[in-house]
């Protein structure tokens, strides 16, 4: 196969994975992946403002009919233990997300909140 034909072969198969990705979420942006990317990013975030070094974080989200369950793991910078459990009802544009969310590093509670990021911004 040509440089040509490689080339033309990866863009289809880039495409198609794109397509399978994005097809998977419903169009009303509350859907598991960019719920489980916008609450990873926007809880890191939280967290380190609040004074945690965070080493890593990795969320996962379960889709319902109007919420997601975002389920995250994670470590401090010294091996101690994160989780940010709870519920999403809204998700804009990886700017926040709203819902009950709870973050405890060890066995401090660090936020109980019903939103992260700016809900308030324009799309």
């Amino acid at each position: 196969m040509g440089r040509m034909g490689k080339w033309g072969a990866g863009a289809v198969l880039g495409a198609a994975a794109v397509l399978t990705v994005t097809a998977c979420d419903p169009a009303d942006g509350l859907g598991a992946s960019a719920v489980s990317a916008t609450t990873d990013q926007l809880a890191t975030r939280a967290l380190k403002q609040d004074g945690v070094k965070v080493s890593w974080l990795s969320c996962s989200a379960s889709t319902g009919k109007t919420q997601d369950k975002v389920d995250c793991l994670g470590r401090t910078d010294d091996n101690g233990k994160i989780t940010v459990k709870g519920i999403v009802t809204k998700q804009l544009d990886d700017k926040c997300v709203q819902g009950h969310l709870t973050a405890v590093v060890g066995k401090k509670t660090v936020f109980d909140v019903r939103g992260l990021g700016n809900c308030s911004a324009k799309t």
